[in-house]
């Protein structure tokens, strides 16, 4: 069940049959997103009847929150980035949905799909924004949210493309308790590497331990300026490959620890995202990308949608054969979902959080 910070609320309601819910986005947040951030609206519930050539009448299963939409949560959009939302329209999210009623010819009534869609409770898109996903006992509808869905691929795609591991060489990735680091150091340990991460509890250090990682610690516990000793300490090797999810001072201490032509994966800057641009940590060591021949780069994920289904299919396999373990958040409640976007910010979600609608 959710649990409420003292950031975020909850709105108890059960809508009768005739009263959709939709969450619209209604003010642009300084520092963390709050229950001013969002609006829990009514609006008329479509039914079957106003389905038009290629849509699809859909009931939402499962909603998807992360941590990349803090970045639309914004008056001036990041250049190059994803659009902000639009004020007083709804939240956009990757969500898993059922279908109730098709005129797609992709999807039939009671089979189930995932899209980039508006929060709503039910809705119609067109189907040809949506894929169709196959859920099973051993895999279920949240799955492809996570590990099947955007939040693996960001792990995977990025490894194979940027990080390029060799067997032997030593990964270090940071925010590795969250979605997408608790996937990547899994796959890096598949890649066989050495392991090292971070996370920002005791309890998340021991979860990453029985992953498989083989070295992790609790940044918490470490002073700023003591992070390259301790960086030091468990890589003694040095670090060949950075996952990098937490961007500021942590990120300047590894590029102390960075080997020669080691590779950076610039996933993103979670320390920075609630800070004003004027605020935000100035890396004051970049010069040790040119003199180490570091190879440093960001990615959007759907870079590479052409490889998408290859890369899903190869996770997928990794999950069924227990290779890739799953490690999920679950808030329950459509209107719990600025509870579970708080978590994201707070640390208090370990692995994928979904919103169980």
């Amino acid at each position: 069940k959710a649990t409420v910070s003292v950031l975020y609320w909850t709105q108890p309601s059960t809508p009768n049959n005739m009263t959709n819910q939709v969450w619209n986005y209604a003010s642009h947040p300084t520092g963390l997103p709050t229950a001013e951030t969002f609006s829990l609206e009514e609006t008329a519930t479509p039914t079957a009847d106003d389905l038009k050539d290629g849509e699809v009448l859909l009931q939402t299963v499962v909603m998807s929150v992360d941590p990349y939409m803090r970045g639309r949560m914004s008056a001036v959009v990041e250049k190059g980035y994803i659009g902000t939302f639009e004020l007083n329209k709804p939240i956009e999210g990757f969500m898993a949905c059922k279908v109730l009623s098709s005129k797609f010819d992709g999807l039939k009534e009671g089979e189930h799909c995932t899209g980039l869609l508006p929060y709503k409770r039910t809705l119609v898109a067109d189907g040809k924004v949506l894929t169709k996903i196959f859920p099973s006992e051993d895999v279920p509808v949240s799955y492809f949210l996570g590990p099947i869905g955007l939040t693996g691929l960001s792990a995977y795609l990025p490894i194979e493309k940027i990080g390029k591991p060799k067997e032997g060489e030593t990964a270090y990735v940071t925010g590795a308790a969250g979605a997408v680091g608790s996937i990547a150091c899994q796959v890096f340990k598949l890649k066989g590497c050495t392991v090292v991460a971070s996370a920002g509890s005791d309890e998340k250090v021991e979860e990453l331990l029985s992953m498989g990682v083989d070295k992790a610690f609790n940044y918490k516990k470490v002073a700023d300026e003591d992070l390259v000793a301790k960086l030091n300490e468990l890589c003694p090797k040095g670090i060949d490959i950075y996952f990098d999810n937490v961007g500021g001072v942590m990120t300047e201490a590894t590029l102390e620890v960075l080997n020669t032509h080691s590779r950076v994966i610039a996933c993103g800057a979670i320390s920075q995202y609630n800070k004003p641009p004027a605020e935000r940590y100035g890396i004051k060591n970049l010069f040790n990308v040119i003199s180490k021949c570091i190879t440093m780069q960001g990615f959007i994920a759907w870079q590479w949608t052409d490889e998408f289904p290859r890369a899903a299919m190869e996770i997928l396999a990794y999950v069924k054969k227990g290779e890739l373990k799953v490690k999920e958040t679950k808030i329950e409640g459509f209107e719990n979902m600025p509870t579970a976007m708080g978590h994201l910010f707070t640390g208090g979600n370990s692995g994928k959080t979904v919103v169980i609608v």
